[in-house]
C-alpha cells in the first residue's frame, strides 16, 4: 500500500477526472465512499465545498487536498470485497486526519470528502487505487493543515501495510525505480546519438513504456515511465539525470564514460621497432680501431694479424730495408 497527498486549487477539474476516468474507451471509475456530500455530479459536489470555502476563507487558493491510495499487485486479492475496501479507506482517512494532521474526531466526522476507485491503471489491469478529494475548510471554519501532508500520508500507508499484512510499498517503489533507472541508463549508453523518440521506442522494447506529459500549449514538459509491474513514475522521481532538461547530457556522458573504459581495458600491444638490425660490420663498433669483434678464446685476446706492435707490416719491412742498406754502406766504406 502506498499513498501520496498534496494541496491543490483545481478541485472541480480533478473530481471530474476522477469520476469519469476512461482507459481504452472503457470506464474504470466507481464511487467508493463519500462523507457530507449530496450532489450527484462532480460539479454539484465541488459547489457544496466552495460554499463553505467562500464563507470562511475566500482567499485560500489551495483549498482542496488531493490524496491517492494504491495497492500493489500482490495486495489486490487481499482486499477484495467492497466492504473491506471501504473500511480500508475510512480507516486510512481517520488515521491521517486525526493522528497525523491533528484534527479532533468530531471535526473528522464533519469533513467533506469523496473517494473514487479506479480498478486499474493505464498500464496495469491489476492495480486498484483510490482518488480522494477533500475540502480543506471545515464547517466551523477550521482549515486542515497541509504541512508535510505527502510524507504523513505515506507514513499512514506504511502503518496500514504492516497492520493488514500488505506489501511494503516503499520497498516496492524503490525496487521499481531502480529497475527503471538501470534500464534507462543501459538504453542511453547504447544509443549512437540521442533522440527522445528513439529513447522512448527502446524503453518500450525493454518493457518500460513511456507516457509523455504535455502542457496546455502542446509542449512536451515531462514524461512517465512504467515499471514491469505497471506502476508509473515521473522521470524526476526515478533520477534527475533522466529529466528532459538533463537526459541528452546524461546520454553523452555515459557514452564518453563507456569509451574511456573501452580504451582503458584494451590489451597492450608490442611496439614494432622501426630500427634496422645491425650489420655484421658494425658488431665490433666501440672496441677501438683494429680490435677484434670476436670474444676472447681460452682467456687470450685474439689480435688482428694486421697490427703487430702498434705498426703495420708494411712499415716494418721498410725499417728492415733501411738497416740492410746502412749495413752494406758501412761495409763498403771499410773496404
Amino acid at each position: 500500500m502506498v499513498s501520496t497527498a498534496k494541496a491543490i486549487s483545481y478541485g472541480a477539474a480533478k473530481l471530474k477526472y476522477d469520476a469519469s476516468k476512461l482507459i481504452d474507451g472503457i470506464p474504470v471509475s466507481k464511487e467508493a465512499y463519500r462523507q457530507n456530500l449530496y450532489g450527484e455530479s462532480p460539479l454539484e459536489m465541488t459547489a457544496e465545498m466552495r460554499d463553505i470555502q467562500q464563507a470562511y476563507h475566500p482567499n485560500l487558493s489551495r483549498c482542496f487536498l488531493d490524496i491517492v491510495v494504491s495497492l500493489s499487485e500482490p495486495d489486490a486479492d487481499k482486499v477484495r470485497s467492497l466492504e473491506d475496501r471501504q473500511q480500508l479507506i475510512e480507516e486510512f482517512m481517520l488515521k491521517l486526519m486525526v493522528e497525523r494532521l491533528g484534527l479532533a474526531k468530531r471535526q473528522f466526522m464533519q469533513m467533506q470528502w469523496i473517494a473514487y476507485e479506479h480498478g486499474r491503471t493505464d498500464n496495469n489491469q491489476k492495480l486498484p487505487h483510490w482518488h480522494i478529494l477533500v475540502n480543506r475548510v471545515l464547517p466551523d471554519g477550521t482549515v486542515i493543515p497541509d504541512s508535510n501532508v505527502g510524507r504523513k500520508a505515506a507514513s499512514v500507508a506504511k502503518y496500514m501495510s504492516c497492520r493488514y499484512g500488505l506489501s511494503d510499498a516503499e520497498a516496492i517503489s524503490r525496487r521499481n525505480r531502480q529497475e527503471i533507472r538501470d534500464a534507462a541508463f543501459r538504453v542511453l549508453g547504447s544509443m549512437p546519438e540521442f533522440s527522445f523518440g528513439a529513447f522512448k521506442r527502446r524503453m518500450t522494447e525493454a518493457g518500460h513504456p513511456i507516457r509523455e506529459a504535455y502542457s496546455k500549449s502542446g509542449k512536451l514538459q515531462g514524461y512517465y515511465v512504467a515499471a514491469s509491474s505497471g506502476t508509473e513514475y515521473k522521470a524526476s522521481e526515478i533520477d534527475r539525470d533522466l529529466t528532459l532538461v538533463h537526459i541528452k547530457d546524461t546520454c553523452l556522458r555515459l557514452k564518453a564514460k563507456d569509451a574511456h573504459y573501452s580504451q582503458a581495458s584494451r590489451p597492450a600491444t608490442c611496439k614494432t621497432s622501426t630500427k634496422q638490425p645491425k650489420s655484421i660490420s658494425s658488431v665490433g663498433k666501440g672496441h677501438g680501431a683494429g680490435s677484434s669483434p670476436l670474444p676472447p678464446i681460452n682467456g687470450h685476446v685474439t689480435i688482428a694479424p694486421s697490427r703487430i706492435g702498434g705498426q703495420s707490416a708494411g712499415s716494418n719491412d721498410k725499417r728492415l730495408d733501411d738497416e740492410e742498406w746502412e749495413r752494406k754502406r758501412r761495409k763498403g766504406l771499410s773496404m
